[in-house]
């Protein structure tokens, strides 16, 4: 199999593995799959429309309508009148589910991986280490190659060159 293909399969495996981690617990805690991405799409764009997600999830808008419905009787989503447009309501994540999400879902995510990374010997996980900081860093040098402006994200969530990084793992 070709090196690019089997880090590409390799990648789409492991994003997979982390997405279902994260509808289990979100079952776990009372919410649909359909409802996590209705709540992730409004975590990612901080305020939507219900147009905007029915675009994003590409579900109808009456879906997407209920959907919010629901999340909203729940206390996870809060609907507000548009300032610029009356017939327009944002929806944005409720104060108590902002506060809640950005620490759940690192947290999930992290528990998930380290129970993965807790089936390997200590050498193991320093090898996967230090393979994924080479192809983070070629990743940037291409990015940088191409004329891309945002690669610099890439050193706050992933691979700085300090070492504090290394106590994420």
């Amino acid at each position: 199999m070709d090196k690019a293909v089997f880090i590409r399969e390799s990648i789409y495996f492991l994003h997979r593995y982390m997405m279902k981690s994260l509808q289990k617990q979100a079952e776990d805690h009372g919410v649909t799959i359909p409802q996590a991405r209705v709540i992730g799409d409004v975590y990612a764009h901080k305020i939507v429309s219900i147009k905007q997600l029915s675009q994003n999830l590409k579900m109808t808008q009456s879906t997407v309508s209920d959907i919010v419905e629901r999340l909203v009787s729940k206390g996870f989503l809060v609907k507000t009148a548009n300032a610029n447009d009356k017939r327009v309501v944002d929806i944005s994540l409720s104060a108590e589910l902002a506060e809640d999400i950005n620490e759940s879902i690192l947290q999930i995510a992290n528990e998930s991986l380290t129970g993965v990374l807790n089936l390997l010997t200590p050498n193991q996980q320093e090898k996967i280490v230090e393979g994924m900081q080479l192809l983070v860093s070629a990743v940037k040098e291409k990015m940088k190659a191409e004329g891309m402006d945002n690669y610099q994200f890439f050193d706050i969530l992933y691979f700085s060159n300090d070492q504090n990084n290394k106590n994420r793992i």
